[in-house]
Order: structure tokens, then C-alpha cells, then sequence
């Protein structure tokens, strides 16, 4: 045996020499050794997004998956093995989600670029039409204001591509080239490359997700021990459970939202139904804002297009809006994460600084997840103080929850 060969565990010193030299390097150079960080990470991107599309997609494949087994369950000539239902779910799921870009695609899309194509082919009209209902709202309200149609041409004519491609670079990321239009196209089109690959990861992630679930909590019970592996999962699955609540709902309450706008201004002949309809749908993921946006565009849109029927607009947008929050929403998917609207507006504001867009979407169940974890922890040390806090005293218990004494 080489007497020369080194040995971490009877080398201590050399170890804890060489582990100092890899500390003091990564201190001194925290920004180098952040960026190698992000870099590499960021090898991964087409993963993580695979992860969200799995994420989402496995919401009704669940559910698919259950109604295909109840189904083989009860058949006397077709038994499917679990393979084979796994793929039929996946296929109906995937079928479902073309059916519905189908649709959109051949309906909704095409009616939509010809409201846009009205809009742009009639800007001056629309630009009369709103300074002087403008001029006329402010004069009635006894302001002195006057909104001229120059001023409205002026404004839209102002408006510069170079702004708009960058305010949407910044969007995809690419804010440093993002003025320019070559390098935006082959941004766009690294993403589609990028939202291609992501999709068929998740495809494969579906077919497997036992498997890959599994490959998970080997690997996180090995890196730390078992109870704290457990502790991890228990906050995954809490995770689990607000995200899968929140997205369910938050689509469900975009949907009828939608349908109900269209069906709505179909019925009264309000221009733009299409158009506004699919603001309302984009915007209801905007918590407790969503529906002011798509009230503020269609207001805009209506009085450029049809000023006489702008105040029918706004009474049925909020008789809808109040309809489907109070009647249908909450009968259809009940509460989304059970917190209040001080917590959501907390979220929204909180993780909309650090995750712009994206913070606003996730906002609310991350605030709902962070509220559960902090209530479990507060109640559970409570409880090893034998404390009983209400909003009008504060008691100490015994094991069996009687009072004791009243502290305060």
C-alpha cells in the first residue's frame, strides 16, 4: 500500500485546509460565485418550466385518470392495466387542451384580429368620438376640461415600437438588445424552442410521475435525514394543496367570467365582445385587480366605438362582476386559498416587488401556504405553553383544554 497516499479521514488538517481555502474564495468573490450559480441553473430553464406545465396539466388528468378507472373497474370486458390507463389519460388530457386551442384558434382568435383591425382602421373616428365624449363627461361634471382630438392623435402617435418592444423584452428578459427588433424576433423564437422542449418534458414527467416522485424523496432523504425529509414533504404536500386550489379555481372563475361577459354583450350588441371577453378571462388571474383592468379597457373601447351605450357597458360589467363573485364563484369552487382580503392584498403587493408579473400570479398561495405554516407553528407552541388567545383575553389551559386562569 502507497504510504504516500492521502487519506481524507486520517488527513483531517488537509481537509479542513482545503475547505477553508473554498470558504475564504467564495466570500471574497460572492458576485463571481453568484453569477456561476445563475448560470448554471440557468441550464435548466426548459426543466423548470416542464415542472409548471406538468404541474397544471396533471390538475384534470387527475381527474380523467380517476374517471377511466372507475370506469375499467366497473366494465366486465375492458380491464386496463396501469400503463395503459396512464396513456389514455395523458392522450385525453392532451386531446382536451388542442380541442380548446382549437376552438380558440378558429373562433375566438380570428373574430378578435378583426376587432383589432377595426380599431386601428378607424383610430380617427374613434379619436373624435372620444374627446368629445370626454370634453362632454367633464363639462357635465362641472370641470373645466377639454379634451381635443389633436391631443388624442398626438397621443397614440407618440406611441414608440422601440418603447413597446422593450417594455415586452424586459418581459421575456432580454432588456439589454431588447430596442432591437432582430434580436427580439430570435428571443421570440428561442422561447417557442424553449416552450417546445418544456412541453414534451412535462409530457414525459406525466407518464412517469410515480417514478420521478420517487427518484425525489430518495434523493432529499438522502441530502438531510429522515425527519426533516418528512417535514419537507408535509410542506410540499400543504403546497400542493393551496396551489392545486388556486389554480382550479382562479381558471374556473376566468372561464364562466369570460363567458358571461361575451354572452352579456352579444345580447345588448355592445361592440368588442370578443376582445373584452378574453381581457376579462387574461386579467381575472390578476387577484381583486383583474376585473378594474378589463373594466377600465372596455370602458375605453366602447366609448371610442359607441359612446351612447357606455354607461349600459359599465352597469352590466358590474352587475356581472357582483353575479358571478357572489352567486356563482362561490358555489362552483367555493373559497380559493381561505385567507382574507388583507393577506391577498399583503401577497399581491409583497411578492409583486420581488417577482414583478410572475409574484402578482403566485402571490396568493404562496401568502396562503406562508399564513398555514406560520398558524401551525404559533397554535403548536401555544399549545406546549398551555396559552388560549382570543381577541378578548388570554387564558392558561390544562391538558384538557379547560381554563385555568386568566392572565390578561
Amino acid at each position: 500500500m502507497d504510504k504516500n497516499k492521502l487519506n481524507p479521514k486520517k488527513d483531517k488538517n488537509l481537509f479542513y485546509i482545503m475547505y477553508a481555502i473554498i470558504f475564504a474564495y467564495v466570500i471574497f468573490n460572492i458576485p463571481t460565485v453568484y453569477s456561476w450559480l445563475i448560470n448554471i441553473l440557468r441550464l435548466a430553464t426548459p426543466f423548470y418550466i416542464a415542472i409548471v406545465i406538468a404541474f397544471i396539466l396533471n390538475i384534470p388528468m387527475r381527474n380523467i385518470e380517476n374517471f377511466y378507472r372507475n370506469l375499467s373497474k366497473n366494465s366486465k370486458k375492458v380491464k386496463l392495466s396501469k400503463d395503459a390507463l396512464r396513456a389514455l389519460s395523458v392522450a385525453s388530457t392532451l386531446a382536451i387542451i388542442f380541442f380548446i386551442v382549437f376552438l380558440f384558434s378558429t373562433f375566438i382568435i380570428p373574430r378578435i384580429g378583426q376587432s383589432i383591425l377595426m380599431i386601428f382602421s378607424n383610430l380617427d373616428n374613434y379619436a373624435v368620438r372620444f374627446s368629445a365624449w370626454v370634453t362632454d363627461l367633464s363639462h357635465s361634471l362641472k370641470i373645466n376640461y377639454t379634451l381635443t382630438t389633436k391631443d388624442v392623435k398626438d397621443f397614440y402617435n407618440s406611441i414608440n415600437l422601440n418603447t413597446l418592444l422593450q417594455t415586452l423584452g424586459n418581459i421575456f428578459g432580454t432588456s439589454e438588445h431588447s430596442g432591437d427588433i432582430s434580436y427580439f424576433v430570435n428571443s421570440i423564437g428561442g422561447t417557442a424552442i424553449t416552450a417546445i422542449t418544456s412541453f414534451f418534458m412535462a409530457i414525459y414527467i406525466l407518464s412517469n410521475k410515480e417514478k420521478h416522485m420517487t427518484q425525489f424523496r430518495k434523493i432529499l432523504v438522502y441530502l438531510i435525514n429522515e425527519d426533516h425529509a418528512v417535514r419537507v414533504l408535509q410542506v410540499c404536500d400543504e403546497a400542493n394543496h393551496y396551489f392545486n386550489s388556486f389554480i382550479t379555481g382562479a381558471v374556473t372563475e376566468a372561464a364562466v367570467f369570460m363567458t358571461l361577459i361575451y354572452i352579456i354583450m352579444r345580447l345588448f350588441s355592445l361592440p368588442f365582445p370578443e376582445l373584452i371577453a378574453i381581457c376579462g378571462f387574461m386579467f381575472s388571474f390578476i387577484p381583486m385587480f383583474g376585473s378594474f383592468l378589463t373594466l377600465l379597457i372596455g370602458t375605453i373601447l366602447v366609448s371610442a366605438a359607441a359612446s351612447s351605450k357606455l354607461l349600459l357597458f359599465v352597469i352590466l360589467f358590474i352587475s356581472v362582476q357582483q353575479f358571478e363573485g357572489n352567486f356563482i364563484y362561490p358555489r362552483i369552487v367555493g373559497s380559493k386559498v381561505g385567507i382574507g382580503g388583507l393577506f391577498v392584498l399583503l401577497g399581491i403587493t409583497i411578492f409583486g416587488k420581488l417577482f414583478g408579473f410572475v409574484g402578482v400570479l403566485i402571490g396568493v398561495p404562496l401568502t396562503a401556504l406562508i399564513y398555514a405554516l406560520l398558524t401551525r407553528i404559533i397554535n403548536f407552541h401555544l399549545y406546549q405553553k398551555h396559552l388560549h388567545v382570543t381577541s378578548e383575553r388570554i387564558t392558561r389551559i390544562d391538558d384538557d383544554g379547560n381554563d385555568i386562569e386568566t392572565l390578561y
